[in-house]
């Protein structure tokens, strides 16, 4: 499983907590933005522009008292004096004092002491003149234009944050109802029996986690289905198979039966019929006894350490007459060399024999069987090919399943119970190994058992 990153996998809680954090910055920010937003425009319109008087007086000495207060950049509301030493003005620009006009000598000594930002006097070196520069707005601000702009601040700031509030909660609110949408959908899909349904999205938290286990909910019991549906078409074949083999050794016996009862004399020819077909349906129920048995879970069978080189040896020595009568040509590649592996000798012996027996069944005179045993690293395998008539595609994948015969008639006369394939491969599988038909050889058939060596098998030379 993927190890869970911080960054890519983040819960519910965590996605929430985040986005209030994320909102809570973004709501200060516009706060921060508002207030000095709203503090800029008040003083930008009634502050006095950071000029020294001495400059205020080069720029009125340079100019003239007109375009000197111009190029002071003052605000409108501010105005400059010049006075005598008498404190009369001499002369004025937007003064609310016309030429001519004197300050007492205690207004001016109250001007001089009073600290006010927005009165400013300079007195020029050598010079029988003074600079009065006055803002009366800069220490009396106009309070109307103060509350205008707070108002309109506030205004802005609220549908500021109407308007982020309604689209961080759009944008969140999609992230997880898109999801649930689909998530409800894809569950209603699956409640209406349809297991096939994918559902799709990508998401970080616990809903990405949901859709999976729902996925794969969905895909196992389709599975399930599937393989209900196929257990219960070989369940009706099975039936229908066992009938089919059932009923002609069965009528045979009944009808040979139902002869000899009325008949006076003991026909020979008659019993012996009675008594092959009473073998034919009795292997039959062993078999199919036996597979059931095998296949229960419940059984097991005894394992002793032999030398699997010298076993295969030993079986197929037996078969040697029967390949020369029938013509077949044989060819073994068995190593010199003691293999000790763990098995049953009566039951791997069986399951060879059937692959054998089905070679030798097929065959025409002049084919071959070959048998190879190779030793690996963690496991051997046995190779029984031969180059007979072969399996037709169309039941190759099903050829280990019960009464899966290459005989599609069911021919009494080349088939067996149908369970020897199915008997086999129960075999090697109780002994841990597998059985593979390889289609891909086109000569005949090849069969390929692994058996494990787990630990216990060891080579002695």
């Amino acid at each position: 499983m993927a190890k869970k990153n911080f960054f890519t996998i983040h819960s519910l809680a965590t996605k929430f907590f985040l986005n209030y954090i994320l909102l809570f910055v973004i709501l200060i920010t516009i706060l921060f933005s508002t207030v000095i937003g709203s503090i800029y425009l008040v003083f930008k319109q009634y502050s006095i522009p950071l000029i020294t008087s001495e400059e205020v007086y080069d720029n009125v000495e340079k100019y003239g008292i007109e375009k000197g207060f111009s190029e002071s950049k003052l605000p409108d509301s501010a105005y400059i004096e010049l006075l005598s030493e008498n404190l009369v003005v001499k002369e004025q620009y937007n003064s609310i004092h016309k030429v001519g006009y004197q300050y007492s000598y205690e207004d001016f000594r109250e001007l001089e002491t009073s600290g006010q930002a927005s009165k400013d006097i300079f007195y020029p070196a050598d010079k029988n003149i003074i600079l009065l520069t006055v803002n009366p707005n800069y220490d009396d601000i106009n309070s109307k234009f103060i509350v205008s702009t707070f108002k309109k601040s506030f205004f802005f700031l609220i549908l500021s944050y109407l308007l982020v509030f309604l689209i961080f909660a759009k944008v969140t609110s999609t992230s997880i109802i898109k999801p649930i949408k689909k998530l409800v959908k894809g569950v209603d899909e699956i409640s209406k029996g349809n297991y096939r349904v994918n559902i799709d999205f990508k998401s970080k938290n616990e809903l990405q986690l949901l859709k999976n286990s729902i996925n794969n909910m969905a895909h196992k019991i389709n599975q399930e289905i599937s393989l209900r549906e196929k257990s219960e078409a070989n369940r009706k074949r099975l039936i229908l198979d066992i009938s089919h083999d059932l009923k002609t050794p069965l009528t045979n016996i009944i009808g040979y039966a139902d002869t000899l009862y009325e008949q006076k004399d003991c026909n020979k020819k008659y019993l012996e019929i009675i008594v092959s077909n009473s073998k034919k349906a009795n292997n039959l129920i062993q078999d199919l006894f036996e597979l059931s048995h095998m296949e229960s879970g419940n059984y097991s069978i005894d394992l002793e350490e032999r030398d699997i080189c010298e076993f295969i040896r030993r079986v197929l020595i037996d078969f040697i007459p029967e390949f020369e009568e029938n013509n077949i040509e044989y060819d073994f590649h068995i190593p010199d060399n003691r293999i000790l592996l763990q098995f049953n000798p009566n039951k791997l012996e069986r399951a060879i024999n059937n692959l054998i027996n089905n070679s030798i069944k097929y065959a025409y005179e002049h084919n071959s069987i070959t048998l190879k045993l190779l030793d690996f690293k963690d496991n051997i395998s046995i190779i029984i090919e031969d180059t007979g008539p072969g399996i037709d595609e169309s039941i190759a994948q099903d050829i280990f399943e019960p009464f899966v015969r290459k005989d599609r008639s069911r021919s009494s006369q080349t088939g067996g119970t149908g369970l020897g394939l199915s008997i086999t491969r129960a075999i090697i599988e109780l002994h841990g190994g597998t059985i593979t038909l390889d289609t891909t050889y086109d000569k005949g058939c090849r069969f390929a058992i692994d058996l494990p060596k787990k630990g216990i098998l060891r080579m002695l030379r």
